[in-house]
């Protein structure tokens, strides 16, 4: 057996995010699409393990992938051959050979993530499917104030949950909102980095803090909301927003 190392990158705007799905459901997934060009070129089905579960509609720059083979391959045969038979809308990056203990989530100490905003009054064209369009004019101190607030190891419960039902303390380590250019600066690109993400977490994080920057939060509001839970109230950003960056091991 041979433990394989995959990065992928993908558009998610085709996808019912990475998690497979019965094929009864008719859903087109990440790992789905995986399983099958794996199948073609190795004739294998392998478990795949993934370092996070994206959701429906987000975008990854480097999604880890780890799983074992029975069939020895070269990783650059592999990441060949699977490009020849994937989608255009998936490609793997690169592949490697990992020891027999590496696993693309457990192994992972930090993950990042981005969020795009497109924060103008004219509706988008090139970043429609890429960005949250937020029309109305965003208080960007007032959010760097909140998320300074967020940062730390806490219960972040108020903004996700663990499909497994365990804690949801994380470690969040970096929460960062810088202007990328364009025209007058129009997008905002949140980058978030913890040991390990709740779901929804970022997509609500993004949700709080753009109701922030429009004034209908404070960041003094966040001390409340964490001691709050589960809060049903809070924005969810859309998914189109949200990419995976890269897990670090």
């Amino acid at each position: 057996m041979s433990n394989h190392r995959l990065i992928l990158e993908y558009d998610g705007a085709g996808f019912n995010g990475w998690q497979a799905q019965p094929e009864a459901s008719g859903a087109r997934t990440v790992a789905g699409e995986l399983a099958r060009a794996l199948v073609t070129v190795t004739g294998e089905r392998p478990r795949l393990n993934a370092a996070g579960r994206t959701d429906a509609g987000a975008h990854s720059l480097g999604q880890t992938v780890s799983f074992s083979l029975a069939r020895e391959v070269a990783p650059d045969e592999l990441r060949r051959s699977l490009n020849g038979v994937l989608p255009g809308d998936v490609a793997v990056v690169s592949s490697d050979l990992v020891g027999d203990r590496f696993h693309a989530r457990f192994s992972a100490r930090t993950r990042h993530y981005r969020y795009l905003v497109e924060n103008r009054e004219a509706r988008p064209a090139l970043l429609r499917q890429r960005a949250w369009h937020v029309r109305q004019p965003l208080d960007v101190p007032a959010m760097r104030a909140a998320a300074q607030r967020l940062l730390g190891r806490r219960d972040l419960g108020a903004f996700g949950r663990d499909p497994g039902g365990r804690s949801t303390v994380r470690s969040l380590q970096r929460l960062r909102i810088r202007r990328l250019g364009g025209v007058a600066g129009a997008v905002l690109a949140f980058e978030l980095s913890a040991d390990a993400f709740l779901y929804g977490m970022v997509r609500r994080i993004v949700g709080f803090l753009v109701e922030v920057g429009l004034h209908r939060r404070s960041p003094g509001d966040v001390e409340t909301v964490l001691r709050s839970g589960p809060v049903p109230g809070i924005r969810v950003a859309p998914a189109h927003g949200l990419y995976q960056l890269r897990a670090e091991y």
